[in-house]
């Protein structure tokens, strides 16, 4: 049976408390191409991070710098 995830998304408050961080490296990562883009952008602006999106990027870095 297929259990149907329930999507969650990450503000950058909460990646920045994740990775120990200011919100303003979250901003320099992203622009440096360090970091991925949002998934999505709120109205108001705040940008949002899927899950999977953030899985994936933690999951290829683990992979870079084990090859390095």
């Amino acid at each position: 049976m297929l259990q149907d995830k329930t999507k969650r998304y990450r503000s950058k408050a909460n990646l920045a408390d994740r990775y120990s961080v200011s919100e303003r490296t979250i901003d320099r990562w992203k622009d440096d191409g360090k970091f991925p883009p949002p998934d999505l952008v709120l109205p108001s602006g705040r940008p949002r991070w899927s899950d999977e999106t953030i899985e994936q990027h933690e999951r290829c870095s683990v992979a870079h710098n084990a090859a390095t």
